[in-house]
């Protein structure tokens, strides 16, 4: 650009015309009201400069030329305010994408939310599962700002849900959604109310009937050597302590006291720290069991998410055949690891332990949950199916050693 455009003088002698370049193949010639050929070309330098700002900052062409046509009048000053804050509003837009609800699940699922906002925003345990489940309603919703997310967009991502998934399993992805919209709402405060009205929830239909282990088939399933150790040492853990499977994969050795026997719970899914005496058995196992490990997990290697079919076929190595573990149908799912946590409820109130007693041990907070299982727990009690054999005796790698037995 030239130092001083062209001036050309009109013929009235009242003042000039300059050519101006304000965008992609856009030039006109505006009016330069003043008789001074100086300030006309001061004036002309500044439209030009302006002119440039409007191209680079690719405002609309006839805005461009109005406000043009207003600083050859004179204006320049007012135009030139308008101009700069102008651009810079487009700057700050570019820049400034919209908050979309693929970004919000990300940053709820990485914790970066509970980093921002610890009182309101707690970490996810179950993170890993549940960004998978947001990107499945993701590949519905995509990448809609938060602010126009509305209940269509819910809707037709819940339709969108794979065939065949329990209705509790859909109420899960629900929730997710609920979720995603409570936290906009606050702390974030992108809302002003959820989009999703009461009712939006699916409704859990009638719970399908599950299985628990007999202690013969414990003893049995432990007694097979066909079946890797851990995984062994785990199922045997859970149906005597009664710990989520989720608590136990996350145990580490400094939650054990195997001197006294004694567990510390401090983290869980119901922020309840909790601490209980370890049966001998699974205290004396636990110790044998570690003494070629060297992690700080009592149980590294095992991924929930693909323990239950796992936990099935070891049943099956170890030829256990009762059908109701492994029957799938409308009205009855197939045994998982989490039934176990249902195996040690049963049995100990089949055997005389006291609700508090169980609920020490598994974390329940409310008698109903409890309660679901004294059906199946009377039932126990007059088969006389009796309790669990002592995990050290159970899985014959970590039988009880004679004296002589070096450590």
């Amino acid at each position: 650009m030239p130092a001083h455009p062209k001036l050309e003088p009109l013929a009235d002698g009242s003042g000039f015309r300059v050519l101006i370049r304000f965008g992609t193949k856009q030039r006109r010639r505006f009016r330069l009201v003043t008789p001074s050929r100086a300030q006309a070309e001061t004036r002309a330098t500044e439209l030009a400069q302006l002119g440039a700002a409007l191209g680079a900052g690719k405002i609309d062409p006839e805005l461009s030329a109005a406000l043009l046509t207003l600083a050859g009048q004179g204006e320049t000053v007012g135009v030139s305010l308008t101009v700069g804050g102008l651009v810079a509003g487009l700057r700050v837009r570019k820049k400034a994408a919209p908050f979309t609800m693929r970004a919000l699940g990300q940053a709820w699922t990485s914790g970066e939310l509970a980093d921002r906002y610890p009182d309101h925003v707690k970490r996810k345990r179950s993170a890993d599962k549940d960004a998978e489940r947001l990107a499945v309603l993701g590949k519905t919703i995509g990448d809609v700002p938060v602010r126009a997310f509305a209940l269509e967009h819910a809707e037709a991502a819940m339709r969108a849900l794979p065939a065949g998934l329990s209705s509790a399993t859909r109420r899960q992805y629900g929730q997710l959604l609920a979720k995603l919209c409570h936290l906009a709402v606050y702390p974030l405060r992108l809302l002003a109310v959820s989009p999703l009205p009461r009712g939006f929830l699916p409704k859990v239909r009638r719970t399908k009937a599950t299985a628990w282990l007999y202690p013969s088939e414990d003893a049995q399933l432990l007694a097979c050597v066909d079946v890797a150790l851990e995984r062994r040492m785990l199922y045997g853990f859970l149906a005597r302590e009664g710990l989520r499977c989720g608590e136990a994969l996350s145990l580490q050795w400094s939650d054990l006291d195997l001197v006294r026997g004694v567990i510390h719970l401090d983290t869980n899914k119901t922020d309840d720290p909790r601490a209980w005496a370890l049966s001998p058995g699974v205290a004396a196992a636990l110790e044998r069991f570690g003494e070629h490990l060297s992690t700080s997990l009592v149980f590294p290697v095992l991924n929930e998410g693909r323990l239950a079919e796992a936990f099935r076929a070891d049943l099956a190595r170890a030829r256990i055949k009762r059908p109701e573990l492994f029957e799938r149908s409308h009205t009855r799912q197939p045994i998982r690891v989490h039934d176990l946590r249902a195996t040690f409820v049963t049995l100990s109130l089949a055997n005389g332990h006291s609700e508090i007693w169980v609920s020490d041990r598994t974390g329940h907070r409310s008698s109903i949950m409890i309660n679901q299982y004294r059906r199946a727990a009377r039932t126990a009690a007059e088969l006389n199916l009796g309790e669990l054999a002592p995990l050290d005796s159970a899985i014959p790698e970590l039988g009880v050693r004679s004296p002589s037995t070096p450590r």
